[in-house]
């Protein structure tokens, strides 16, 4: 008898360590977009600032707060090209909230004006988005004369349930 239930514990634990994880068989990849725009600054010499509202797939209206870190100059894209790490926390109604982080190059286009282009990864997450990852390709621009910018994310989000 002894033998018989350590046989079938034994069986029990090797069909649960070849068993498909519960976690990896529930993630699934859903595309992601986000546009938004608002009030952008530079807050020193090297950092912006960047505050607004738009919408994303999967989180409805959004509220987003972000900076740019300037991390040097880069002409592998266009001519006074500025290299930058931006940081976009975005926020849904219910408080549910996603971090990206891109790495991007700014391009002048006018006096106080950049069109950016870059990759974005999830970098954090809240509520429903604790456990996302992805990433993406960022478009952006910026009018720091006016104040002003508008940026678009496109690419895939993975949520682990």
């Amino acid at each position: 008898m002894i033998r018989l239930v350590s046989a079938a514990a034994i069986l029990v634990a090797v069909g649960t360590l070849l068993a498909p994880d519960a976690a990896s068989a529930q993630t699934h990849p859903l595309p992601f977009s986000a546009t938004f725009s608002g009030a952008a600054a530079f807050t020193s010499q090297t950092t912006t600032s960047f505050t607004g509202a738009g919408n994303a797939t999967h989180m409805g209206q959004i509220v987003t707060m972000g900076y740019a870190l300037i991390t040097g100059s880069d002409n592998t894209g266009c001519a006074g090209g500025i290299a930058n790490t931006n940081v976009e926390t975005l926020t849904a109604a219910n408080g549910d909230a996603l971090t990206i982080t891109s790495v991007d190059v700014a391009c002048p286009t006018g006096p106080g004006q950049y069109h950016g282009t870059g990759h974005w990864v999830v970098t954090a997450g809240t509520g429903r988005f604790s456990d996302a990852r992805g990433d993406g390709s960022f478009d952006g621009n910026s009018d720091f004369g006016a104040g002003t910018f508008a940026i678009r994310l496109t690419g895939t989000v993975v949520l682990d349930h």
